[in-house]
């Protein structure tokens, strides 16, 4: 097999099958590293994939399934169904988990994957070397063409991000995509700041928190009555433990309103949905297509 033939192996082995289908393989793939005579992408460490989003291995495969069968629903409801020569970028990366859903679909040539940490983006370089995966700085631009990709995807990074920060990077998004192109990514929904407020009670009645994560949520939005009316009144929601001027004070706990979006963004994106459906996504779901 040439090295052409083996960046395509998966796709040029998977794409006629479902979605279902296709997760049971990925599944699979946690323990059997060859399907179909395939060499499927490996995995990194436990540990790492448990740094970034709190669980690995299958957990982590159902939870990116079920973002990646809603970004292909609302890509085709927008009129811009996901196929071969789709160029997807995904921003916030991580290990590639997200992009890695996407071999089936989307030629190996036009996936792309961003990351700001030098630690994931090694781990997703050496896991699944036939995918595009990029460094890039805490604030943009990125060192890509203007209206270069049709899609792009970012998973509980916008959760995270301050307004400056996710500003900026919005906008960046509306200088990468082709005309009519569409961004897909999530934040924290109004009900986190109640979560939050459950963690402090936990405790401070002793009850050990589960993950460092709940930690950082119980120090969050401790003023739960302020962010429930600022929530309503469409501001931008941040809590960070550190304060300006330092880094990482654009790094924390974010909840993003609806009416936050309309006003902010809405000369560059249509909003398509602003979806807090708990059964169906953990996060908030934002869909957005460029304007022009």
């Amino acid at each position: 097999m040439s090295h052409s033939e083996s960046i395509s192996a998966v796709f040029d082995a998977f794409d006629g099958i479902s979605d279902e289908e296709w997760l049971q393989v990925l599944v699979s793939s946690v323990r059997i590293p060859e399907i179909q005579g395939v060499m499927m992408p490996s995995f990194p460490p436990d540990d790492l994939q448990r740094e970034i989003h709190g669980h690995h291995g299958e957990i982590s495969i159902h939870e990116a399934h079920v973002f990646f069968r809603e970004i292909k629903a609302y890509c085709a409801y927008a009129g811009r169904p996901v196929r071969p020569e789709t160029r997807l970028l995904d921003f916030g990366c991580g290990w590639g988990r997200i992009a890695r859903l996407f071999m089936k679909d989307i030629r190996p040539s036009n996936l792309y994957g961003a990351e700001t940490t030098d630690r994931f983006l090694m781990a997703a370089r050496r896991a699944n070397p036939a995918l595009n995966f990029l460094g890039c700085d805490l604030v943009p631009p990125m060192l890509l063409t203007s209206e270069s990709f049709d899609l792009i995807t970012s998973w509980s990074v916008f959760s995270h991000l301050d307004e400056f920060l996710a500003g900026h990077w919005v906008r960046e998004f509306h200088r990468l995509l082709k005309p009519g192109g569409i961004l897909v990514m999530t934040t924290q929904s109004r009900r986190f700041i109640a979560f939050c407020a459950e963690q402090r009670l936990k405790r401070a009645s002793g009850i050990r928190l589960e993950h460092p994560w709940h930690e950082a949520c119980a120090d969050s939005f401790t003023d739960e009555a302020r962010a429930n009316a600022e929530f309503e009144a469409g501001r931008f929601l941040h809590a960070a433990s550190s304060k300006p001027p330092q880094p990482q004070s654009h790094y924390g706990e974010a909840i993003i309103p609806r009416n936050y979006i309309i006003k902010a963004w809405g000369g560059l994106f249509r909003l398509i949905e602003y979806m807090d459906n708990p059964v169906r996504l953990p996060q908030v779901l934002i869909v957005m297509q460029k304007i022009g």
